[in-house]
C-alpha cells in the first residue's frame, strides 16, 4: 500500500483508499488523521510511544525469560497495563 489516504478534505476528513479501509476493519480501529502541516500532532503521539518503551525495556533489563512465549505474553500485559494508565482524551 502507497498511502492510506487518496484525498485530503477538510480539517481532519480523509478520504480514505479502499485497502487501507479494509485493514482498518480487519483490525478493529477507527483511523485519525492529524491536521495538515500540524506536525506537533504527531509528535505527541510519537514521544508517548517512546517514553513508554523505554518504560517497558527498562523493567525487562534485569529479567530473564525461559522462552519467547513468555517474553511475548508479559510484554503484552505490559502494553495493556500502560494503556489502561494513560490518560485519553475521550
Amino acid at each position: 500500500m502507497k498511502t492510506a489516504v487518496d484525498q485530503v478534505l477538510s480539517g481532519k476528513k480523509r478520504k480514505i483508499n479502499s485497502r487501507f479501509e479494509a485493514m482498518s476493519g480487519h483490525y478493529l480501529f477507527e483511523p485519525e488523521f492529524c491536521n495538515v502541516a500540524s506536525g506537533w500532532e504527531k509528535g505527541i503521539v510519537e514521544k508517548n510511544v517512546r517514553d513508554r518503551r523505554t518504560s517497558i525495556w527498562h523493567h525487562a533489563k534485569d529479567r530473564r525469560w525461559a522462552s519467547w512465549d513468555e517474553l511475548n505474553a508479559w510484554l503484552a500485559e505490559q502494553c495493556r497495563q500502560t494503556w489502561s494508565e494513560l490518560n485519553h482524551p475521550e
